[in-house]
C-alpha cells in the first residue's frame, strides 16, 4: 500500500500535515485504497484517501490530516450541518422534517430505556438533548468540542454541557442509563479509547446508540467516491454493522437492534447534488437541483423507494443499539 501512495503522490497535497498511522481497530498495516476525492463540502485541490484494512475490513482515511489540524476543515458556522439553527428557526418543511428524526432519535431511546440519566456526545447545537429533556423521568448531559456549539447547545437545551468529546471527559463509571452518538463515531481518531469509556460510564443494562454512516448502503455502491458517507476528510473510520457489532462485543456491549431510522432521503439528495456539481459545476443549475431534490413533491415521489431501502438496511445511514452487560 506505501507503494500505492507514493505511485499516487501526485493527487496528495503536501500543504496539509498528514499522519498514516496502521488501523486503529485491529493493528494492521495492510490499507487497499478505495476511494479518492477532494472535499466536496469546502472545495479545494487536496486529495483524500479512504482505504480498507486488509486485517479487519473496517474503512478508514489513510494518509489523513493530523489531529491538531482537522479542525481547520470543519466549517465554523451553520453551515455544516451538525450545527444548524434551533428546529424553530428553521422553514416549515425542514422544521417538520428535523422534528421527525428527534421524535425517531426519542423513541428508539425510549424502546430500551423507560427512564434515567443520558449523555449525548457530540451534542452540536442540543436540539436532541433539548426533545429528551422533555421526556418525563429523564435527565440529560451533552459533550460538544465545539465551544459555540457547546453554548448554543447550553442555551437552547437547558442542559449542562462539556466541552470535550468521551474520552476526555470527568463521569463518573456506571453514570448513565443511555448514551447517544448521533454522527459522532466516524469522526473519532481513537474510536477504542471513545468505545471503552462509553462502556466504563454505562450502568448495567444501559444503552449506547450510535448513528453512523452506512457502508452497506445502496447509496455507496452507486455513487462511488462521491458517496457523501466518505465526509473526506471528516470522517476518519467508517464500519461495516458486523464489524463494528464485534468491536462493541470486546467492551461487554451486545447488539440489541439495528435500523435505518432516519435520513436516507437526504442522503440521496446529497449524493445527487454532488453529481450535479461534477457535471454541471457549482452554479444556478447545481442548486435549483438541490433545491428540487429537497422539496415535498419529490420527498412524496421518492417515499416508496426509500421505505424499500430502509426496510432493507440499504438506507444512507444505519442506527444500532447496544446494551451493557449485567
Amino acid at each position: 500500500m506505501h507503494v500505492k501512495i507514493a505511485m499516487n503522490k501526485d493527487l496528495i497535497s503536501r500543504s496539509i500535515e498528514r499522519e498514516a498511522p496502521p488501523c486503529e481497530i485491529c493493528g494492521a498495516d495492510q490499507p487497499r485504497v478505495v476511494a479518492a476525492r477532494t472535499d466536496l463540502m469546502l472545495g479545494g485541490r487536496d486529495t483524500f484517501i479512504v482505504c480498507q484494512c486488509g486485517g479487519c475490513g473496517v474503512l478508514y482515511q489513510h494518509p489523513r490530516p493530523s489531529e491538531a489540524l482537522i479542525g481547520r476543515h470543519y466549517p465554523a458556522d451553520t453551515s455544516y450541518p451538525s450545527y444548524r439553527q434551533a428546529v424553530a428557526a428553521e422553514p416549515i418543511l425542514r422544521r417538520l422534517s428535523r422534528r421527525a428524526v428527534l421524535r425517531r432519535r426519542c423513541g428508539l431511546v425510549l424502546r430500551h430505556v423507560r427512564a434515567g440519566r443520558l449523555l449525548d456526545v457530540g451534542c452540536a447545537t442540543g436540539d436532541f438533548l433539548a426533545e429528551m429533556r422533555r421526556q418525563p423521568g429523564w435527565s440529560v448531559v451533552g459533550a460538544e468540542p465545539s465551544a459555540a456549539a457547546g453554548r448554543y447547545a447550553a442555551a437552547q437545551s437547558g442542559a449542562p454541557i462539556i466541552r470535550s468529546l468521551l474520552n476526555d471527559a470527568p463521569f463518573a463509571t456506571a453514570s448513565f442509563d443511555a448514551i447517544t452518538m448521533w454522527d459522532v463515531l466516524e469522526h473519532v481518531y481513537r474510536p477504542r479509547e471513545v468505545i471503552a469509556e462509553a462502556a466504563r460510564i454505562l450502568r448495567p443494562g444501559g444503552v449506547l446508540v450510535v448513528n453512523h454512516p452506512n457502508t452497506e448502503s445502496l447509496d455507496r455502491s452507486l455513487f462511488g467516491p462521491i458517496w457523501v458517507g466518505y465526509d473526506l476528510p471528516r470522517h476518519t473510520y467508517l464500519y461495516p454493522s458486523v464489524l463494528l457489532a464485534r468491536l462493541m462485543v470486546e467492551y461487554g456491549l451486545r447488539e440489541a437492534e439495528r435500523v435505518c431510522l432516519y435520513g436516507s432521503h437526504s442522503v440521496l439528495a446529497d449524493n445527487l447534488t454532488y453529481l450535479a456539481e461534477r457535471r454541471l459545476g457549482q452554479g444556478a443549475a447545481s442548486r435549483t437541483i438541490a433545491k428540487t431534490l429537497r422539496s415535498l413533491p419529490v420527498r412524496l415521489l421518492a417515499a416508496p423507494y426509500i421505505t424499500t431501502i430502509d426496510r432493507l438496511r440499504r438506507g444512507g445511514n444505519i442506527t444500532a443499539v447496544f446494551v451493557r452487560d449485567l
